[in-house]
């Protein structure tokens, strides 16, 4: 490791966020940004801490990384959906940390959440199948680290399978687990829980935040050209290595960024899932894993019907 890279240019927030993808995790992010003495990242998702890159990171990694956080808070955090997936991040941790940070899972009813998912995708573009069909084929298949819009739809719900291996390697006291239904219904006890949990006061109020609503994006062919382009995805960027300086593809790279963050979209509201093929994604592996999910937290999760 380079010697410039010491302990001091590195920095280890103390919370994290990992998931669960498409079940609130933006607005909780917000919610707990509104403690005064917590820091959510600048950057929702930084992917950090399970880049590939992660061990050869320099100093201006670290630098930057650093620079997303008030360093000065008592908690300083940050929420990236696929820590929860990924074996890089627990290794990545562990062999990072002296002392375990906290984690914050937010969870959703694992049917609502993929059909949250499938139509995220179809808003993107990325799925051009129906999902009555999606569903029938039950093509569920063990899990790949992805570096791009993952399809994992029935995968990212088996809560108990994840969260068991954050439990193993940092301990049940370490992890707390909220779900997007109570934090809708009783927003104000549902954060001041994970200020508890923090050892941080309570809050006497929190305001009214929704984030991540479905929409649509337009041009999709197009857009994901400029997206895949903007993190070095496409085949071309490699010649442009060779040709333009550094700081010139860097300058290219964040004007594409700032093309991508403010490409239109419109919002719209996909039809409720029949009971038929909720029952479908039940029998098929979610009902086993919410029984698991019941036992490692001793709570009834009665807010999602299809468990009760």
């Amino acid at each position: 490791m380079d010697k410039l890279l010491s302990m001091n240019n590195k920095f280890y927030p103390n919370l994290f966020i990992p998931g669960a993808a498409k079940s609130g995790t933006t607005t909780l992010h917000e919610l707990l940004n509104l403690h005064p003495e917590i820091s959510m990242s600048k950057v929702k998702e930084p992917v950090f801490w399970n880049n590939t890159k992660f061990n050869t990171f320099k100093e201006e990694d670290w630098l930057k990384y650093k620079k997303l956080f008030n360093q000065k808070s008592k908690i300083n955090g940050e929420s990236t959906t696929s820590y929860m997936y990924y074996n890089s991040f627990i290794d990545n941790v562990n062999n990072n940390y002296k002392k375990s940070p906290k984690f914050i899972f937010i969870l959703r009813n694992p049917i609502d959440r993929y059909v949250s998912h499938f139509w995220w995708m179809k808003g993107l573009g990325l799925e051009k199948n129906n999902i009555k069909d999606v569903i029938n084929k039950k093509n569920y298949t063990d899990f790949i680290e992805y570096n791009y819009y993952p399809k994992n739809y029935f995968e990212f719900g088996l809560y108990s399978k994840w969260i068991q291996r954050f439990i193993d390697n940092f301990g049940l006291e370490n992890i707390k687990v909220i779900t997007l239904e109570n934090l809708k219904s009783n927003r104000l006890n549902t954060v001041n829980s994970c200020f508890d949990f923090l050892g941080l006061d309570r809050l006497q109020s929190i305001p009214e935040i929704s984030s991540n609503k479905t929409t649509r994006i337009k041009y999709s062919f197009l857009y994901h050209f400029l997206r895949k382009s903007s993190i070095g995805k496409m085949n071309y960027t490699k010649i442009g290595k060779i040709f333009l300086s550094k700081k010139t593809i860097e300058k290219i790279k964040n004007k594409m960024k700032e093309i991508i963050i403010n490409w239109k979209t419109e919002e719209y509201k996909y039809e409720a899932l029949q009971l038929e093929y909720r029952n479908i994604l039940k029998d098929g592996g979610y009902s086993i894993d919410v029984e698991k999910l019941k036992d490692i937290f001793d709570y009834s999760f009665k807010e999602w019907k299809d468990f009760r």
